[in-house]
């Protein structure tokens, strides 16, 4: 009897485990082969190979807030084949570092299933832009709309 119980828990937890993601070691980030797409326009770099299932909005920085301080992130993402982040980098900000470790939280948490037209998990490079607005006591509004090519502005 104590047999079968075990073997039906390994079973158990066998497939309570297969459904799960393990984020990738730093030594299986690095041999990942990324397929890059930033050539293409940012709303369609990740067609056919993911499909973004969880997207976390950065938190604004309250000195910012504060501050009347509007800006923006641009960041280059490494999707890796468990459909996490899995390398980052920072191509531009307005104003500098203001909004940048903010994007940063945000971008990590963010989570992708693969397309059915990607069965092999290819990871992916893309662009991602993230936009700071402060809609009352705004300070630099002419300046971050210069600088980050606002398309629209809430509020407005």
């Amino acid at each position: 009897m104590k047999r079968i119980t075990f073997l039906a828990l390994l079973l158990l937890s066998g497939c309570q485990t297969s459904n799960t993601s393990v984020p990738l070691t730093a030594e299986e980030l690095k041999h990942i082969r990324y397929v890059d797409m930033r050539h293409l326009p940012i709303k369609t770099q990740a067609d056919g190979y993911w499909i973004q299932k969880r997207r976390i909005e950065p938190i604004y920085p309250i000195e910012a807030a504060k501050g009347g301080i509007s800006g923006c992130v641009s960041l280059t993402l490494g999707i890796t084949p468990d459909g996490r982040v899995g390398s980052y980098k920072i191509t531009s900000s307005y104003p500098e570092g203001v909004f940048d470790i903010s994007a940063l939280q945000a971008v990590r948490k963010w989570r992708w299933n693969p397309d059915d037209n990607n069965p092999a998990r290819q990871a992916i490079l893309i662009d991602a832009k993230l936009d700071y607005f402060v809609i009352q006591g705004q300070k630099n509004l002419d300046e971050a709309k210069r600088n980050c090519e606002f398309t629209s502005i809430p509020g407005r």
